[in-house]
């Protein structure tokens, strides 16, 4: 597209995606338009691009304590994969390479608190806008630097020891599927116990769809490991709001604090991924 062609949803441009000597700004990408503002606050030299959708970006920088600048964007996707695939499709058009969820979800494990934080390796494809893009037996991966990005930003965070990382399960029906409502209520709950059993981490409505459209972008053989870091990488990380077996009511300083944690993990990671981004082009 041109340099001054906007995008129809976003009203973005590639201008509005410059940075990071040509790899483009990071992406935070939360579902909630008030997690993007929380997000944004932390930013420098702040900007924003409204739209009529209400998917408004906000543009600035981060800096880390090497004093070393980095360019970002926080945008909301909406709920769910529908909503999600329409923002993503817009932000890779304009040159997004770097896109990480910053979500929430449901414990589906006993080990995962209520309070911290996961950062998501894979998921499983329970919905069906991803079907769209690639065969039912394609994996959805999250990006491995960007699981190692995120695993380092807890640790400068001091977060370790309430962050997981693993599976998540996305799915697009909430109260069906996660909670039981309606006339399949019952299978639907053997479903997501089944999906405990085999370990699954946790339960959201958008990651499969970041994971295979940034793996499907523009597919090409992978390099060796000192290859540029040019390709698309997704990833998420999701601020745990209730426990295993927890129902829609839920605690307000326990989402508070997932909140914080999920924030305060996403932004030192994303500082993380652009310190290898930059020793990878070295």
């Amino acid at each position: 597209m041109s340099a001054t062609a906007l995008m129809h949803h976003t009203q973005l441009g590639p201008q509005h995606m410059a940075g990071n000597d040509g790899i483009g700004r990071y992406v935070l990408f939360p579902g909630d338009p008030s997690r993007a503002e929380r997000i944004a606050a932390r930013f420098v030299d702040r900007q924003t691009v409204g739209n009529p959708r209400g998917h408004t970006a906000h543009i600035g920088a981060l800096v880390g304590e090497d004093g070393v600048r980095v360019d970002v964007m926080a945008i909301a996707s909406g709920m769910g994969t529908g909503s999600t695939e329409v923002i993503l499709h817009e932000l890779l058009s304009v040159g997004a390479r770097r896109v990480l969820r910053v979500g929430s979800c449901g414990a589906m494990v006993d080990g995962v608190r209520p309070g911290g934080v996961v950062i998501v390796t894979g998921a499983v494809r329970d919905e069906t806008t991803t079907h769209h893009y690639a065969p039912s037996g394609y994996p959805a991966v999250a990006s491995p630097d960007c699981v190692a990005a995120m695993t380092a930003g807890a640790a400068a965070a001091g977060l370790s020891d309430w962050t997981w990382r693993g599976l998540c399960h996305t799915k697009d029906s909430l109260y069906a599927r996660e909670f039981g409502h309606g006339p399949n209520g019952v299978e639907n709950l053997r479903y997501k116990e089944w999906l405990s059993r085999c370990g699954v981490a946790a339960s959201d409505m958008e990651a499969s769809a970041i994971f295979v459209m940034c793996a499907t972008w523009a597919p090409a053989p992978l390099g060796p490991l000192s290859a540029g870091p040019d390709r698309v990488q997704g990833g998420c990380v999701l601020a745990v709001y209730a426990g295993h077996d927890s129902d829609m009511h839920l605690d307000e300083d326990i989402v508070e604090q997932a909140q914080q944690r999920a924030v305060d993990v996403a932004l030192a990671g994303v500082l993380a991924w652009a310190a290898q981004d930059r020793a990878a082009s070295a």
